[in-house]
């Protein structure tokens, strides 16, 4: 004899199954989702990171460069007047070469 709750268990547990495997899907989705969302934000700090350090460097550099004119003696005038007051090297004339 066969017993007939086993008939009516097996498709019971086969539904509970997809169930917990549709909810498992969603899980994955949703956590899918959210280390995407994690990724972008953590590019948007590193970028803001990054820029921030790129200016502070910048800044660094253009203080580094000022001192060292001012400490060659050097300043914006001499700057200014060499900008405007490009060095032209003189033409050399041509040599004129004898045939053979």
């Amino acid at each position: 004899m066969q017993n007939p709750w086993k008939h009516r268990l097996a498709p019971a547990a086969l539904g509970l199954a997809l169930i917990a495997l549709a909810g498992c899907d969603a899980a994955e989705q949703s956590a899918q989702k959210l280390a995407e969302e994690a990724k972008k934000e953590a590019q948007a700090l590193i970028s803001d990171s990054v820029g921030e350090v790129v200016d502070e460097v910048n800044r660094q550099v253009d203080f580094l460069q000022e001192s060292t004119n001012r400490a060659l003696g050097k300043d914006d005038k001499e700057k200014e007047q060499g900008a405007e007051t490009p060095q032209v090297e003189p033409e050399k004339p041509l040599e004129q070469g004898v045939e053979t």
